[in-house]
């Protein structure tokens, strides 16, 4: 397993934080620790692991966040989307989720997808018609969209 990088951008009063790799016992996040801008923002897009001990971490990490700063979590993989669902504290009270992860499956090709969605475009917690990118056929949610997008009432 690969252990979790971070990549940091600030832009005046905007961090933008990358995170990279497994979130485990072993991650770190003292590289933006501290850091207290007005507006920031996480992408989980190549995180490819969390177990309960990166749970924890992650944990105490957002809760060290200034309470001032807006905290936007984009590109959550499914097993980001299941922690903000399960785990009581993953999701900071008051951050967004700008973009995710959702899986989908073609009937008529047998593909599955896991495909790039912005919250504003789940309505109802009904999930977005898509178009399978291999034949065409519109494509099946593949969970079960009321427990999927519960996050949505978090937000």
């Amino acid at each position: 397993m690969k252990r979790l990088a971070i990549n940091k951008q600030i832009l005046q009063d905007e961090l933008h934080v990358e995170l990279i790799g497994s979130i485990d016992e072993d991650s770190d996040f003292k590289e933006v620790q501290g850091l207290a801008q007005k507006s920031i923002s996480f992408d989980f897009k190549e995180v490819n692991m969390i177990n309960s001990c990166g749970i924890r971490e992650w944990i105490k990490f957002i809760e060290s966040m200034p309470e001032k700063s807006t905290i936007t979590y984009n590109n959550c993989p499914q097993i980001i989307i299941e922690q903000i669902n399960m785990v009581h504290g993953f999701f900071r009270k008051g951050a967004t989720i700008g973009s995710f992860y959702a899986p989908y499956f073609c009937e008529s090709c047998q593909k599955e997808s896991k495909e790039h969605l912005k919250a504003i475009d789940v309505k109802n917690r009904k999930a977005p018609k898509i178009e399978c990118p291999k034949c065409g056929s519109e494509m099946d949610f593949d969970a079960i969209e009321s427990q999927y997008f519960s996050f949505l009432g978090k937000v």
